[in-house]
């Protein structure tokens, strides 16, 4: 690090980066910095020979460097106009603005960045720049005529509907809003008529629009040539835009630790130069690696330049420069200097997930692929195919240490299996990838000769896909990593670091296996510090899952059984098992739930239950005897059975769960009372630990809770009710209130949603009652914890 100055630059740019987070330098104090370093810069060259000068020099240039990251990264944070930051969702909005960029169209839907310059309803009248995700949802001949008229630089005005991004409304759970606000996006609108767009003005930016023209061309000739499944995948590794790719299919490649290839990233790149170096090695050295730079950069501006394709793209014309003027390059220098300016052009950077796993990724191979390598040429390997697969191992192997805390904070997931689905994906990538260029270019003249080639790489991307798919859905794939911080991202870095040193260092053999041993124990051992297990044994936990407008109940028992009440809905266009359940599930380490109660066979109670199905989550159904005049009853049941889950109707009878009783309080006169009301064949059902107390009631409505305050009357009386039918004032009846007495009244409703759930008359009921209620629409997931004595709220 001594003879390459730029690493420390970068590393005191970084950190001043991170200080714009607690502290912000102003501008004069930066001036002054910068005036008082450039005339000691002057004088030191007249007495360069005074080491304290030096050092005090030294010292301040640091400081400058320091506060210049500062101050870049304070003004560079893309804060959203506090005018629309409290907007949650309001219909009939009109927005004009700009298209700021096009994303390349996908199945239903056109997604449009808009800088608005005025949004207005009957509400608020805004006139202010803000960025605004724009998503469209036509029928597809009329998304596609949008997507043929609109380019880059048009105004619109457009109408929709206008919400924020999600937030973080469960443990664990991705911050969407936040994601969105780091982007500098402001909200999404969501149109869904064609006479809610109108194109005011069709001027166009000359750069943004060729670059949207030449993305779109491609596409076009990927999608024509190929199958879905390698179009989307090309998609992905050509252009950036993983859209196409389900998400079933991206959460096997999580599952199998190949992610990596979706994100274009360093390997593309080298892929890019390996391609252009095997078709144009025939031409003088100067030329391949002008041609070879050239495109480097088109291919850079192409995907939209994300910071690991410039990263990786900084790093290769560094080197190739290297080469042509005969001087040797460091690769962490190379490093620092791409880091450099990625974080010059944007200093946000440093906070992006891309950002963070590409640099992580290849300092880690700078720093542990080498003496990797030096282990494995010890072993004297005489068979070559052999030792080229080992080392394989070992560069894969020195990639993946350096991201493991990235991996674990941002997907919660240790791959098992990656070293060896790397092996197979990695190079498999790079064939469909030069099939893919190779494709492109010879269709242009010899589109006959294209197909073959696309066909041979819809053959390939099939064997591909059927791996990972087999691999990532397997039980043993990956282990769920839990309560991943901050905390122990610095201790394992600072560790690593150690190891690093002191295995360099070290002589013997015997003493650096034990340095080895000793600091990933301390790890692993000092890593459980900070843990905090928000459902812990021997405690009835019980959360309500905030999944919009629906239900869905996690129940934790005190001997570590589980219980699912409801899993809330799927749609074409979100699956609430595959979005929030599962993931909160991997989140606390729930490898499978061992009672899935279905209350009644409405989507919004149903519906998540497929995904947990399909994953095998799910232990033993306990549902509504089948009602064969709905056919929707009939293909759950149907699609139960064929799996092998267990089902057991609801039925009056009592059953132990860890010291917890739980009372199932159907009966079978519901079916006469109900009629055709799914709603009122909800089953009820009241758990008992301790001296605590929960009823859970489904949707039933009134009628049927007078028939259950008939027969049950105070043996309904509960600590916590889930209120009927999401607060509707068609359940709560005055009676039925007065035998449950309720402490804590749980809500689960979505937000400034439609029915007007909780209704008024219903939240004044229960607060006559005393009870505290707790709604998942403006409280998000709600956690109580019972020791058998009391209920607490938990602050997950």
């Amino acid at each position: 690090m001594r003879d390459h100055p730029v690493i420390k630059l970068t590393l005191i740019f970084i950190v001043g980066i991170i200080s714009a987070k607690i502290i912000f330098i102003n501008t004069y104090i930066v001036l002054a910095l910068l005036i008082i370093s450039i005339l000691l810069l002057i004088i030191s060259k007249r007495s360069t020979k005074n080491l304290e000068y030096f050092n005090s020099i030294t010292f301040l240039l640091a400081l400058l460097i320091f506060s210049i990251g500062n101050h870049y990264s304070y003004i560079s944070q893309r804060n959203i106009s506090p005018l629309i930051k409290d907007i949650d969702k309001v219909k009939d909005v009109t927005v004009t603005g700009t298209i700021d960029k096009i994303d390349l169209i996908r199945k239903n839907e056109l997604i449009v960045y808009l800088s608005a310059d005025s949004l207005y309803s009957d509400e608020f009248f805004i006139k202010e720049e803000v960025l605004l995700l724009c998503k469209i949802q036509l029928e597809t001949h009329s998304l596609y005529r949008l997507y043929e008229k609109f380019e880059p630089g048009n105004r619109l005005r457009l109408k929709g509907f206008y919400y924020k991004g999600r937030e973080k409304r469960n443990p664990g759970e991705f911050d969407y809003n936040a994601y969105l606000s780091s982007k500098g996006v402001a909200g999404i609108l969501k149109i869904v008529d064609s006479a809610s767009i109108q194109i005011t003005s069709e001027e166009h930016d000359f750069y943004k629009n060729t670059l949207h023209q030449a993305r779109k061309a491609i596409d076009g000739q990927l999608k024509r040539y190929h199958n879905l499944e390698t179009f989307s995948l090309l998609r992905g590794l050509l252009l950036a835009d993983r859209g196409e790719i389900s998400y079933e299919t991206k959460t096997h490649f999580v599952n199998a630790g190949v992610i990596h290839v979706l994100a274009v990233s360093g390997l593309n790149v080298g892929f890019i130069v390996l391609i252009f170096l095997l078709v144009f090695g025939r031409l003088n050295l100067f030329l391949r690696s002008g041609i070879t730079i050239a495109g480097l950069i088109f291919y850079l501006v192409l995907t939209g330049a994300p910071a690991s394709v410039f990263r990786a793209t900084v790093m290769a014309v560094v080197l190739i420069i290297a080469y042509l003027s005969n001087r040797s390059t460091h690769l962490m220098n190379s490093i620092a200097i791409a880091a450099l300016v990625v974080l010059i052009i944007d200093p946000n950077q440093f906070y992006d997930a891309g950002f963070q796993l590409s640099f992580s990724a290849v300092i880690s191979m700078a720093l542990l692929y080498p003496p990797i390598e030096h282990v494995i040429n010890q072993l004297s390997i005489r068979n070559k195919i052999l030792r080229y697969f080992i080392l394989m191992i070992g560069l894969s192997l020195s990639a993946q240490i350096g991201t493991l805390p990235f991996t674990f904070y941002y997907f919660n997931k240790f791959s098992t299996i990656s070293l060896l689905t790397n092996l197979i994906v990695v190079p498999t990538i790079g064939v469909i990838t030069g099939i893919g260029i190779f494709t492109l270019i010879i269709a242009l003249f010899i589109p006959f000769i294209g197909t073959y080639y696309a066909a041979a790489n819809n053959l390939i991307t099939k064997y591909l896909f059927d791996i990972i798919n087999f691999s990532g859905s397997r039980e043993y794939s990956f282990i769920s990593i839990n309560n991943y911080s901050l905390y122990d991202s610095i201790l394992f870095y600072v560790l690593g670091f150690m190891l690093v040193v002191l295995y360099k260092k070290l002589k013997h053999r015997t003493s650096k296996i034990i340095t080895v041993i000793l600091i990933v124990l301390n790890i692993l051992i000092l890593s459980k510090a900070d843990d905090k297990d928000i459902i812990p044994d021997n405690y009835l936990s019980i959360l309500m899952i905030d999944i919009g407008q629906g239900d869905a109940f996690l129940i934790k028992f005190p001997n570590g059984k589980t219980a699912l009440v409801d899993a809330g809905n799927t749609t074409t266009t979100f699956d609430n098992g595959e979005r929030i359940i599962i993931p909160l599930l991997n989140y606390l380490g729930i490898v499978k739930i061992d009672y899935g109660i279905v209350s009644h066979i409405d989507t919004d109670h149903y519906g998540g239950f497929v995904a947990l199905i399909l994953e095998g989550m799910m232990g033993e159904i306990i549902k509504p005897e089948i009602d064969t005049s709905l056919s929707k009853d009939k293909r759950f049941e149907e699609f139960i059975r064929e799996r092998g889950i267990p089902v057991r109707y609801f039925k009056e009878e009592k059953m132990e769960i860890g010291n917890t009783a739980v009372y199932f309080l159907y009966d079978d006169a519901i079916k006469t009372i109900s009629g055709k009301s799914t709603n009122d064949r909800s089953g009820i059902f009241k758990l008992v630990y301790g001296e605590t107390s929960y009823l859970f009631t489904g949707d039933i409505e009134k009628s049927v809770e007078k028939f259950y305050t008939d027969k049950y009357r105070n043996f309904l009386d509960s600590d916590v009710l889930k209120v009927g039918h999401h607060g509707s004032k068609t359940s709560s009846s005055d009676e039925f209130i007065n035998y449950v007495t309720p402490k804590f009244s749980l809500i689960s409703a979505g937000f400034k949603n439609k029915f007007g759930h909780p209704a008024f008359e219903i939240l004044e009921k229960l607060n006559k009652q005393q009870s505290s209620i707790y709604r998942s629409d403006l409280q998000k997931a709600i956690l109580l914890k019972s020791d058998g004595e009391e209920i607490k709220l938990i602050n997950w």
